[in-house]
């Protein structure tokens, strides 16, 4: 398993990570890093996570840049040792807490055939006209994705040729456009960042769907939770590994592994809920709360302050560990 790291200044919480490390068996894992800025570099000196070179990155058109740099140097540090049809290779934000000790989120990931993209509702896909007629769909996913090997190797070999570079311009991301013709504004049904569309596009390609009123079922190989529904309608799917807290689909109607794990938290624990443009966040928390996380049908959980308050305890950390981490 390849743990990819994104990260600014640091990786909070960094003394969960190292305990979450400590006990796996070297040949069972790797982890590296990207840090935009150098005290990022100094802080995981010592640790198990290495630090890939930084390339030049922007927020939210150009996130991809680094998630190809991290998949890339793990692709290529290992080239002399051998591979395995099912590697993994695991974004995790600077934010991102594990919910599981390395044994289970390791069992659970190499046992499980595919990769793991977590599909927003449709509502937040994005379309423009067919040239073939109807739309043609980009599907909207998390960016805390998990890659099968050959799927991390076709999305790290199709970044180099450029493939989909300009998908924001082309598909005319994040404008608010007024249409002079009927007097009103646009469906704005076309926001968010590169790296919620790239990945998915680049190695499924986009979706061409000639009647919006008809459902489609798209069976795609090694896509964890196949067939993929097109549909109006249609709200969460895929496979959803890491938990975030988006407020307007929190509650959103079908299968909903968000709010079941939301539902379960005490009141204490439970994180702010964020914006429209941002997810919330955790920085108070219980230790019913850890166990929660830990009982939940999710990999890992973001985001988190760095060295969040526990309220019913004197160290986050220390409780941290020995609820969630520790076998």
């Amino acid at each position: 398993m390849y743990f990819l790291f994104l990260a600014v200044d640091k990786i909070s919480n960094l003394a969960v990570w190292k305990a979450f490390f400590a006990n796996a068996p070297s040949d069972q894992y790797r982890a590296y890093v990207h840090c935009k800025l150098p005290q990022c570099q100094q802080q995981v000196q010592g640790s198990a996570i290495q630090v890939v070179p930084t390339v030049s990155s922007y927020y939210c058109t150009d996130l991809v840049s680094p998630m190809h740099q991290l998949v890339a140097h793990a692709l290529t540090a290992d080239a002399g040792t051998p591979s395995h049809y099912a590697d993994k290779f695991v974004y995790i934000s600077d934010s991102t807490l594990p919910a599981k000790p390395f044994s289970s989120v390791y069992g659970l990931l190499t046992q499980r055939r595919g990769s793991d993209f977590c599909i927003f509702p449709s509502s937040e896909w994005a379309d423009i006209p067919s040239a073939s007629g109807g739309m043609e769909i980009a599907v909207k996913h998390h960016q805390w994705i998990t890659l099968e090997r050959s799927h991390a190797e076709t999305a790290s070999a199709l970044w180099v040729t450029g493939k989909l570079h300009e998908f924001m311009n082309r598909f005319r991301m994040n404008q608010v456009q007024y249409a002079w013709s009927n007097n009103s504004f646009a469906d704005g049904r076309n926001f968010g960042c590169l790296d919620e569309f790239w990945h998915m596009a680049a190695v499924y390609g986009t979706l061409n769907h000639a009647d919006a009123a008809r459902i489609q079922h798209m069976h795609l190989p090694l896509f964890t939770g196949s067939p993929l529904q097109v549909s109006p309608t249609v709200g969460w799917q895929g496979e959803c590994d890491t938990f975030v807290i988006w407020s307007k689909y929190l509650h959103i109607v079908g299968p909903n592994p968000f709010e079941r794990m939301y539902s379960s938290l005490d009141y204490h624990s439970l994180p702010h809920a964020g914006n429209i443009a941002r997810p919330g966040w955790w920085d108070t928390i219980s230790q019913h709360g850890m166990v929660a996380m830990r009982n939940s049908g999710f990999l890992f959980v973001r985001k988190f302050v760095d060295n969040p308050r526990l309220t019913d305890g004197p160290n986050f950390h220390e409780a941290f560990i020995r609820l969630v981490v520790k076998q």
